[in-house]
């Protein structure tokens, strides 16, 4: 059985985790004082080196592995998603930054994999600053990873600045999508 294969077994053997709920606080005997906290289901793949990620249902961990574990073709782009960067930082926030774990053991069980990081910015400030920071963020999310234990051979960053924004830039919200790196799968 050749390891796509194993990783196809691996993947149909997703375990989704538990998804809980608790009371409003530890001791509280009173049933109408309780308050469900709720917990993201999360859901845990099996990889072809026998590591297993935890990631949330829908989330780009999961999207990747999906795709990793298939048959179709490179190149595949990803959008991480969230606001990912305060303005003219290069520092990603903590949500995104638990996301290198899962990033990191997804390329070292697909070995032949190779990325491309694409940083984007918003449209505040000029296009010669945005290219540059927007490099920048491609270069720190490489780095990262290069941190990590992956070869820096196998991640090419690469800067669009503000030319392809996803959101309006005439708001605050679509400015935070606008900052953010994309995960292009060039090899697998």
């Amino acid at each position: 059985m050749s390891w796509r294969s194993n990783a196809q077994s691996a993947l149909a053997t997703v375990l989704l985790g538990l998804s809980a709920c608790g009371s409003g606080g530890a001791g509280d005997d009173d049933a109408s004082n309780a308050q469900p906290i709720a917990h993201p289901k999360t859901v845990f793949i099996g990889l072809p080196n026998g590591a297993t990620i935890s990631v949330e249902p829908g989330s780009a961990g999961e999207q990747i592995a999906t795709y990793l574990a298939s048959t179709d073709p490179a190149p595949r782009s990803f959008q991480i998603g969230g606001d990912q960067y305060a303005d003219w930082s290069v520092t990603t926030r903590p949500a995104i930054r638990a996301l290198v774990p899962s990033m990191v053991a997804l390329l070292k069980s697909y070995p032949d994999v190779k990325l491309k990081i694409i940083g984007h910015t918003d449209n505040v400030g000029g296009v010669a600053e945005n290219l540059k920071l927007s490099q920048d963020r491609a270069e720190t999310a490489k780095q990262a990873l290069v941190e990590a234990g992956i070869s820096a051979g196998r991640i090419q960053a690469e800067g669009k600045g503000l030319s392809q924004p996803i959101g309006d830039n005439g708001t605050a919200e679509g400015r935070a999508k606008n900052r953010r790196i994309e995960l292009v799968v060039v090899e697998k």
